[in-house]
């Protein structure tokens, strides 16, 4: 009789499970480091226009109103996708913490196939012996 874990479809739905985490764990990653790209560019355009206008001779009033809707702009900008990461990292920590319980409960059933599976060869193994055994008996008994 060949080995049969009881609870296959359990692990099999913990690993699937492990999975799917890993994966939504990669799409929040990815969407943090585009997220903090935007930010980058944003408060480096930011500077630039501040440079931009620091660097001019003549300053018209039109070109400081300018300016500051400019900034303004930008700085709303910036706060929406700090305000949009902060969130991204608490989903990012929130999955971080599902798929690091469902590699605990994978593993832990894991251990628990490997302690079935050893137990089931030494059975099977004393099954053997016993068989040999009685085979030799048998023998003996009916060579004499």
């Amino acid at each position: 009789m060949p080995f049969r874990f009881r609870l296959q479809r359990i692990y099999d739905v913990r690993r699937k499970e492990e999975e799917t985490l890993k994966n939504d764990l990669s799409k929040i990653n990815e969407k943090v480091e585009n997220t903090q790209r935007i930010i980058q560019q944003l408060s480096a355009e930011k500077k630039r226009i501040e440079s931009n206008f620091l660097h001019k001779k003549v300053l018209r009033k039109e070109d400081l109103l300018n300016m500051e809707m400019q900034m303004m702009f930008y700085e709303e900008e910036i706060k929406k996708k700090q305000s949009e990461l902060s969130e991204l990292m608490k989903e990012q920590e929130e999955t971080r913490r599902k798929l690091f319980e469902k590699m605990k409960e994978r593993k832990i059933l894991e251990k628990l196939k490997e302690r079935k599976m050893r137990e089931y060869l030494y059975e099977e193994n004393l099954k053997e012996r016993k068989t040999m055994d009685e085979i030799a008996e048998r023998k003996f008994w009916w060579e004499s």
